[in-house]
């Protein structure tokens, strides 16, 4: 008669079982997370997973390190240099920047006050008055300096350039937006629509180039890319003053200026705009608003 399996003994065996294909399953998983990560640090995956080990604590460290790494900049390039269909650079892209799907239906008025003035804050009435000034023209050309940074940074920066892009579209004008930060160009390139051409250079020379070239003036020029530092505003304000020397052709009768961290708290009126709100004085530039943003209109 043959001997009976103890059921403690099959319970055994099937628990060793499962640990054995756990160990496998972990294994698979442990080559695959390696392979992955050699693809991302030409070849350090083995040494970065032994280094996690031993210390845990270092795993933001190492991701900031894969992130501006040499391996990952390549297969980015090679993302984003492939080529797309014709529709992925003409529409704009309401998700990249944090709004709904239904915002995309809307005219841009009523995009603005149903989406955007919520999120903008204390750029609210400037961003309106810009708008409702910019409506007598029919095909406006905006000029931007400093341009979309971070998508979806609505409190923080406005997403101006995303906001122009909609405006411009609607009422079949054009906007250009420079910037001499590289990530700040991919941002608004890929936020916006063809409509808006991005220039990554320096915007004193630049504006300095399309005032040579200018056969009439802009509709709007908003200027905000030097940042400002609160503790010595005047090399951020200088700089925009050479911004609107350098724009001298392309400002004209009805040209919209406005200048962004106006007034800011501690530092009261004058900020990017403290050298060219006297210049605006001295021209008798009629005032449009003044707040966090200022806006004038060059007198007729």
């Amino acid at each position: 008669m043959p001997e009976l399996v103890e059921p403690i003994s099959l319970e055994r065996n099937m628990t060793e079982q499962a640990i054995q294909k756990t160990k496998k399953r972990a294994n698979v998983k442990s080559k695959q997370v390696v392979a992955l990560l050699d693809k991302l640090t030409e070849g350090n995956g083995l040494a970065i997973m032994r280094h996690l080990q031993e210390r845990p604590e270092s795993l933001e460290d190492i991701a900031r390190d894969i992130a501006t790494g040499s391996a990952v900049e390549v297969l980015s390039k090679l993302v984003r240099t492939q080529t797309r269909s014709i529709e992925w650079v003409t529409e704009a892209d309401f998700d990249y920047v944090g709004l709904p799907a239904e915002a995309a239906t809307c005219g841009f008025h009523t995009g603005f006050e149903t989406y955007i003035r919520q999120r903008v804050g204390k750029r609210a009435d400037g961003f309106a008055v810009m708008f409702n000034a910019l409506d007598r023209y029919s095909s406006p050309y905006i000029i931007e300096t400093g341009c979309l940074r971070v998508p979806r940074n609505w409190e923080g920066d406005g997403q101006s350039t995303f906001q122009f892009d909609w405006y411009a579209r609607e009422k079949r004008g054009h906007v250009t937006t420079i910037d001499i930060n590289a990530e700040s160009i991919d941002s608004a390139r890929r936020a916006c629509s063809s409509v808006t051409s991005t220039i990554l250079n320096d915007s004193v020379a630049t504006l300095n180039a399309l005032s040579a070239q200018a056969k009439q003036p802009a509709s709007l020029i908003y200027l905000d890319s030097f940042d400002l530092d609160l503790s010595d505003p005047i090399p951020s304000a200088t700089h925009h003053a050479m911004e609107v020397m350098a724009a001298r052709n392309l400002m004209g009768p009805g040209t919209i200026l406005c200048i962004d961290d106006f007034d800011v708290p501690p530092l009261g009126p004058g900020g990017k705009g403290l050298i060219v709100d006297q210049f605006m004085k001295s021209v008798n530039a009629e005032v449009l608003y003044s707040g966090y943003q200022k806006v004038w209109r060059i007198s007729s």
